[in-house]
């Protein structure tokens, strides 16, 4: 088996459209599917929506295959202030693991990833959002040391749901993402 860490291309997109729509559910629909989930879902993780991203400039995603087969992306978004932060500009808008390759040490490799590639276009760091109900997330960000910042709210057909911000500055010591 052979994990291959490189940039989407536009024949990804119907792949990042599905891993993007499993790992979404996965992770906000604990309860069920309601229609408001339904329609986000069906609305933001289609593959016109990546290749429309593919295209736009400030955009970069990244992905993991393991022979031939997506397992994990994220998604680097130029120009984007963070919230108490606005020095910040660079933000891990996505970072999506499949639930079954969860503790392989993906998402740490595209973190690492990113923050790479956030030096590379010129910015200090990276920051990102995560909901706060999301533990095994908040527990990878926090095992990694990331600095936790302001909050921040994601919105959806009128409700707020609280996420948590965090900030990963890339310290130039070529080993970014390990434990404290």
């Amino acid at each position: 088996m052979t994990d291959r860490l490189r940039p989407a291309r536009p024949e990804d997109a119907a792949c990042l459209a599905a891993l993007a729509s499993l790992v979404w559910l996965d992770t906000y629909a604990s309860a069920g599917i309601r229609p408001a989930l339904a329609r986000y879902v069906q609305a933001s993780f289609t593959p016109q929506v990546f290749l429309d991203k593919l295209a736009d400039p400030q955009q970069h995603i990244l992905l993991l295959e393991r022979d031939g087969h997506l397992l994990a992306y994220a998604l680097l978004q130029e120009a984007a202030a963070c919230p108490g932060e606005p020095a910040w500009q660079a933000e891990l808008a996505t970072l999506y693991v499949m639930p079954r390759f969860a503790g392989q040490g993906l998402g740490r490799c595209l973190l690492s990833a990113s923050l790479q590639l956030a030096g590379q276009l010129g910015y200090h760091g990276l920051w990102l959002s995560v909901f706060h109900g999301n533990q095994r997330a908040l527990g990878f960000y926090r095992h990694l040391g990331l600095q936790q910042g302001a909050d921040c709210f994601f919105e959806l057909e009128g409700e707020r749901h609280l996420n948590h911000v965090f900030l990963l500055a890339d310290t130039g010591e070529g080993n970014h993402v390990a434990p404290q």
